[in-house]
């Protein structure tokens, strides 16, 4: 049997992720996390695991210097990247970081997500018609500066967008408080949703909670 911990900020991605693994009886859910916080807290008490099933998009969070710290403090444990993601360049870092395979959220069959399971598992990496074997070993052979901020890590201002979004307020009346225009806003707003891995407000919402 190989223990997993699920890692999303959402809700709904903890309980997609749960149903995909509901059919595969190699598979058992050690825990879930939904905050890298949460996740850390999990990793420091030891938790009986093999592998952490992460969403690349955690928010107020620099997903790439989690993964390269999660795998420098605990080498232990695999990751498979399991996201609405598909930037190539963006898997790519991910694997050169630490991570042992990508699995697009689309990819809803039970079968996929228990051969990625498998085979990082027991090879220590996961190969498709994304990530090839070609484009795994040169991932790892790269060596690129780690970005200070991340690809998906929040700012000060967008945090504050979006405790307000949280909120019946309009933009305008969101960028009357914060002294911005409505169009600035919007345009925060727009990198918010692309950084949380979403494309509506109750979306951002359901991420935002957990902050609190």
């Amino acid at each position: 049997m190989i223990n997993v911990v699920l890692c999303d900020a959402s809700e709904n991605g903890i309980q997609f992720t749960r149903e995909l693994l509901h059919s595969c009886p190699s598979v058992e859910i050690a825990a879930t996390a939904n905050s890298n916080i949460q996740l850390l807290q999990f990793l420091q008490k030891k938790i009986e695991a093999d592998l952490i099933i992460l969403d690349i998009h955690l928010p107020f969070t620099n997903s790439l210097k989690l993964i390269k710290w999660v795998k420098q403090k605990y080498p232990s444990y695999k990751i498979l990247i399991h996201s609405m993601e598909d930037d190539i360049d963006t898997i790519i870092l991910a694997i050169t970081f630490g991570a042992g395979g990508f699995l697009y959220k689309k990819d809803i069959v039970p079968g996929f997500m228990e051969e990625a399971i498998t085979q990082i598992y027991k090879l220590g990496y996961y190969t498709n018609l994304i990530v090839t074997k070609e484009i795994w070993n040169a991932a790892k052979k790269s060596k690129p500066k780690l970005p200070d901020y991340g690809l998906f890590s929040i700012t000060k201002k967008e945090e504050s967008i979006l405790k307000l979004l949280q909120t019946s307020k309009t933009f305008k009346e969101i960028g009357q408080e914060l002294g911005l225009q409505p169009r600035t806003v919007e345009w925060h707003v727009e990198n918010i949703y692309k950084k949380l891995g979403v494309t509506t407000r109750a979306g951002a919402i359901d991420v935002g909670r957990f902050k609190k």
